[in-house]
């Protein structure tokens, strides 16, 4: 039989962990040697894992690994449900396009069937009639889904809430120029719970607060310049701002300049009265009124801020604010 695939080739993604993709790449192989050995039968069972094993690796990224008797067209479903809509650099979205890649999802997950007719791995009492074109079609349906998912999958894998908020405040990761847009673009802040987007917020926050500026310029500054609750949702601002004013061991770490800033990220939420009074009375349990800054000018200007900023803010928040404005109100200077 005519190895139609000589050339084939799947490529890494960028952002995907070594043991993600080590799964991955073990299949690959095996395909390869199937392929090298002229195996038309034991290639359609090396197809059939390669596409649950990126899969699996989808699932398991996302926290929610299958069980393991769990059936291939389940699991084959669940990641193509999760990749869809993935925003990443160059990535198509469009419907047109995503009808294709619903169409190729519908191909990968015949190959379960295909595999246990016709494939490797079954004792049988009588060889299956495989013909080349079987096996093309099969690698063609496979490798047509396998590759759409691979190339969502590093960006899914790098947007993982969890994975974001080690690398911003766990493990202090680097980040350079861009590397917060492109990993909150990864996120898809818009689309995840409301947990997620607040974990996140609060991440970056206090990243901010040791002063990372490229992670204020990416995660901070666009939301500041923004009333856009789509963009930058409910829950992303009410992360950020705690995080302008707590540290993770619930320390303080309010000046003048992020007790504005954490006020001007809200101003497009009309329902965060509860979580702002939680916060004021938490400043009250952790500082003595007085001073905000070591400069009197700083400490006022922050102190006639708040209060003029009550005066369009909804009366919910009226009281905390007024609570937020005496704490912070400098003593006189003589």
């Amino acid at each position: 039989m005519t190895d139609p695939y000589s050339r084939f080739e799947i490529g890494r993604p960028d952002y995907l962990g070594d043991d993600h993709w080590a799964c991955v790449e073990r299949e690959a192989d095996r395909l390869w040697r199937s392929l090298a050995a002229d195996d038309g039968s034991q290639a359609l069972s090396d197809i059939k894992c390669l596409v649950e094993s990126i899969s699996r690796v989808v699932l398991d990224i996302d926290g929610t690994p299958a069980a393991p008797n769990t059936g291939f067209e389940t699991v084959v479903a669940q990641a193509h449900t999760l990749l869809t809509g993935q925003p990443g650099h160059q990535l198509a979205n469009q419907s047109p396009f995503g009808q294709l890649a619903t169409q190729a999802s519908k191909i990968a997950k015949n190959l379960g069937g295909i595999r246990n007719e016709f494939g490797g791995g079954h004792g049988r009492a009588r060889t299956p009639d495989l013909r080349d074109e079987m096996v093309a079609l099969a690698l063609d349906g496979g490798l047509l889904w396998a590759r759409w998912a691979l190339r969502r999958l590093g960006y899914f894998a790098e947007g993982r809430p969890t994975s974001l908020i080690n690398d911003l405040v766990v493990t202090s990761q680097t980040f350079y120029s861009g590397t917060l847009e492109r990993r909150l673009l990864a996120a898809n802040l818009p689309a995840l719970e409301p947990r997620h987007q607040r974990s996140i917020g609060v991440a970056v926050g206090q990243r901010v607060m040791r002063g990372t500026f490229v992670v204020r310029r990416d995660g901070l500054e666009p939301c500041l310049d923004s009333d856009d609750l789509n963009t930058w949702p409910r829950d992303y601002r009410l992360g950020l701002a705690y995080g302008l004013w707590f540290d993770p061991a619930g320390g303080l770490t309010l000046t003048a300049h992020s007790l504005e800033e954490a006020l001007r990220v809200l101003e497009p939420v009309s329902d965060g009265a509860d979580d702002l009074t939680e916060w004021v009375t938490r400043i009250e349990q952790l500082r003595l009124p007085g001073d905000l800054d070591e400069d009197y000018a700083a400490s006022m200007a922050a102190e006639q801020f708040v209060r003029r900023w009550m005066t369009f803010r909804p009366a919910e928040e009226q009281s905390a604010l007024t609570i937020l404005a005496n704490n912070i109100k400098p003593e006189l200077s003589f």
